[in-house]
């Protein structure tokens, strides 16, 4: 699955390849991602979607390698960063990709900054880390990125603690931390969790603009249609771990091919439901990652699936120039994609 290419022959910045990461636990063996393969162009934004469990976390953390020391994980595939792969590289040579190349904002502000630690020393720290900045020119660039992220009063809030800050400033905090050393990925888990949505609305923008100006690519991980919508160039559906569709954003909204993505979509309002239309959950629930999966992970909760969904693991179909879609009935849903209605329309 590859994306479209700033420039026509240009290799791209990232390349995830086969990854898998199991972890062992005391009810088994988890298979948190399985067989998960992407890549990503320079500048570009990529939303990863999914249910919780689906494993779009992991498989992000995994470019970084942000595992527990004591995590009994396994990890398998590569993930080629500039042509060099992090999974092979030391732990020395990762800090410095860590913050400096690739950075990440976290799904909750508040546990991940350090709580006895002024906000704007822990800007400064990435930058002194990174750069070999002096002290007095980390904390000017950090009152600058604090006032480009809309920090009020930059200069004067430098000193506060994280307490002090609304969840939205804190949430401001962690992309400043994150994109101070310009890094060529960012990678945004969640960035809009536990938010209001006029706040939700200012970080999006926040981070397109951020993207934009730095030639930052863009990793966004969430289960909000909205979040993709608002920030993606292509979107990939993962569920049980698997990698299910990949495509662009516009056209996974118009003509969405596995069952999966229809049945996310079914639960996305819309205003032109009318008042006796109500949203359809998918029935029944995900299945156990400990167990192992022989066919299609969705093929419990499918209502298109038949006899080879449970037998055989669907490959990636290609549908067009960027569009997959793992599953045995691809390329006979994509021929019907031309219906007046989309299933997640219907009554």
């Amino acid at each position: 699955m590859t994306g479209a290419g700033t420039e026509a022959g240009a290799p791209p910045l990232l390349e995830v390849e086969d990854l898998s990461v199991s972890f062992n636990t005391r009810r088994g063996v988890v298979r948190a991602v399985d067989g998960l393969s992407y890549t990503l162009d320079r500048g570009e934004a990529l939303g990863i979607v999914g249910e919780s469990g689906s494993g779009k976390t992991v498989g992000s953390l995994s470019i970084l390698r942000l595992f527990g020391l004591f995590d009994d994980v396994t990890v398998t595939g590569a993930v080629r960063f500039e042509g060099r792969d992090l999974l092979r590289l030391s732990e020395t040579e990762m800090s410095r990709v860590r913050g400096g190349q690739i950075g990440m904002i976290f799904q909750d502000p508040l546990t991940s900054l350090n709580p006895v630690m002024p906000v704007g020393e822990q800007v400064a720290e990435s930058l002194r880390f990174h750069t070999g900045a002096s002290r007095d020119a980390a904390r000017r660039r950090t009152v600058e990125l604090l006032d480009r992220v809309g920090i009020p009063d930059a200069a004067n809030r430098y000193h506060e603690l994280p307490h002090s800050f609304s969840g939205g400033m804190r949430q401001r905090v962690m992309v400043a931390i994150a994109v101070a050393c310009e890094p060529k990925l960012l990678i945004a888990d969640e960035p809009t969790t536990a938010l209001d949505v006029t706040v939700q609305a200012q970080i999006l923008l926040l981070l397109d603009e951020l993207r934009r100006e730095m030639g930052m690519a863009l990793i966004v991980i969430t289960h909000d249609f909205g979040v993709v919508a608002a920030t993606a160039d292509r979107v990939l559906v993962m569920y049980a771990a698997q990698p299910m569709e990949h495509c662009p954003t516009d056209h996974l909204f118009q003509r969405a091919n596995h069952p999966y993505t229809e049945g996310l979509l079914r639960l996305v309002p819309r205003f032109e439901h009318r008042a006796h239309k109500r949203l359809r959950p998918i029935e029944g629930q995900p299945p156990a990652l400990t167990e192992p999966i022989a066919g299609c992970p969705f093929e419990p909760r499918c209502t298109h699936a038949v006899d080879r969904c449970a037998a055989e693991r669907p490959p990636p179909v290609r549908l067009g120039p960027s569009h997959h879609s793992a599953c045995w009935l691809a390329e006979e849903r994509a021929r019907r994609e031309t219906a007046p209605d989309k299933p997640w329309e219907q009554p």
